[in-house]
């Protein structure tokens, strides 16, 4: 598992983004023996496109862009691709001829254009894959179905997909965690990195052969997982049932097992779902009721951020469910909280909690927090009717819920709209970039559910 920090590729395609060239006159230096080619460079989006006049003598052409590596060509036209937005290039170019012949070196420079995004992006899901994570920092989505991943890079806009990995949790650097089905028909922990799947070696720890990565921090150092513990005789079993919870430090190779906390029920399994950047740790146990877990970080018990009992030991309010999420900063957890007023009957409403003030909020309707802020933007999913519907509430004012359509439209400018694929009531806010500026979401059209990119500092959609 070491030197996994190598620098993560995948193709780029080119997007409907605007790019220019400005110019200046070409300028030569040196030469020997053989006269200068004329030429022209121009941008085309993240590309450039250069082309020059034959050279009587020159057995081939060399190019390079600033001060990189050299490219020989017999042919007169070139172009470079995959180029930084937003970034000025000198093109050089210059003939070679036989012996110690050469011309000139012509160099022009050509600017790529700062890239307009788009404010509404989606993808018709291939194989049934589907949106799952968004990164820190809003560049990298990654998605599965049905053991197939998916990875989209919004900064060119390219969809990857992955055979045989579930991509569940992106890093910033585009380090990816799930689960691997290359060797075991049930998953194992893995880590798709450089375009290759990487497994997660647990062997010294259970015989199991299932088991996933979830979650990661946003540098890609450290991740969080569980196993399925199939020996029930086993010293992990005993102290956590079925599903034992683990964390692996990727520059030290290490993998913790999570300390288990105080706890009144027999534990069936507890998951990992989510870690901050600070490495604390968000889980749910399985019990006789449902229960978020917290790990300050990695050697300290878990605690319950919600769960009161009474004197028979009957839950009347947990918070958590196989949903829980942490927001980027680690501040808050947010998915659904439950009473019991009935006691096994529960009433289910959206909640978040606050991990540093340890108040936990909770919003009108039965559904949950699908998605939430660094700043407290909370997305409801499910309220107050049941459709597929996201709403847009903030945990200063729970009582207050906005159709996403309509919060997008008064407050951002994002005319949703104007795209009709979309059933109005059908957009679901699963994840947020770190700055709340860029938003994730499922959509529900004729043809199937699609993945949905908003970004709330884009460019309207051209018209068509």
């Amino acid at each position: 598992m070491r030197n996994l920090f190598k620098g993560f590729v995948v193709a780029t395609l080119a997007i409907v983004a605007m790019a220019c060239s400005t110019s200046e006159t070409p300028k030569q230096q040196g030469g020997n023996g053989l006269a200068t080619p004329e030429f022209s460079a121009n941008a085309n989006e993240n590309s450039i496109t250069v082309s020059w006049t034959s050279v009587d003598g020159a057995a081939y052409y060399e190019l390079w862009l600033n001060n990189d590596e050299h490219i020989k060509t017999d042919k007169l036209v070139h172009r470079f691709d995959d180029l930084k937005w937003d970034t000025e290039y000198t093109v050089n170019l210059q003939a070679i001829g036989s012996g110690d012949k050469s011309s000139a070196v012509v160099s022009q420079k050509v600017t790529i254009a700062a890239r307009k995004v788009p404010a509404y992006r989606e993808w018709i899901p291939q194989n049934g894959s589907t949106a799952t994570a968004i990164s820190d920092n809003g560049r990298w989505v990654v998605g599965c179905f049905d053991r197939q991943g998916m990875v989209i890079d919004l900064d060119t806009d390219e969809l990857t997909l992955v055979e045989n990995f579930d991509c569940l949790d992106v890093a910033d650097n585009g380090i990816i965690v799930g689960a691997t089905y290359e060797d075991s028909q049930n998953g194992e922990a893995a880590i798709y990195i450089d375009g290759q799947i990487v497994k997660l070696d647990l062997s010294d720890l259970t015989k199991s052969n299932m088991s996933s990565l979830t979650a990661t921090t946003p540098d890609g150092e450290y991740m969080v997982g569980w196993w399925w513990e199939f020996d029930e005789s086993s010293y992990y079993s005993g102290i956590y049932g079925y599903i034992v919870p683990f964390a692996y430090d990727i520059l030290k190779d290490r993998i913790t097992v999570l300390e288990c906390g105080d706890n009144i029920y027999p534990i069936h399994g507890v998951s990992t779902y989510g870690v901050g950047p600070d490495r604390n740790i968000v889980g749910v146990e399985q019990s006789d009721a449902m229960m978020a877990v917290v790990w300050e970080d990695e050697y300290a018990d878990f605690t319950y951020p919600v769960f009161e009992y009474d004197s028979n030991y009957v839950p009347t309010l947990t918070f958590g469910d196989t949903q829980t999420r942490m927001t980027p900063n680690g501040k808050y957890i947010y998915s659904v909280a439950k009473t019991y007023p009935d006691g096994s009957t529960d009433v289910q409403q959206p909640a978040c909690y606050d991990l540093e003030t340890k108040q936990l909020t909770t919003f009108l309707g039965i559904g949950s927090v699908s998605a939430m802020t660094n700043d407290g933007v909370v997305f409801l999913n499910n309220v107050p009717l049941g459709y597929e519907t996201a709403y847009v509430s903030h945990v200063d004012d729970p009582e207050t819920q906005t159709p996403i359509v309509e919060w997008l439209l008064m407050k951002h400018e994002v005319n949703l709209y104007d795209y009709l694929n979309v059933e109005e009531n059908s957009y679901v806010v699963i994840g947020a970039s770190a700055d709340g500026r860029t938003l994730l979401a499922l959509g529900y059209t004729e043809m199937g559910h699609v993945s949905i990119v908003i970004d709330l500092d884009g460019e309207p959609m051209p018209e068509i």
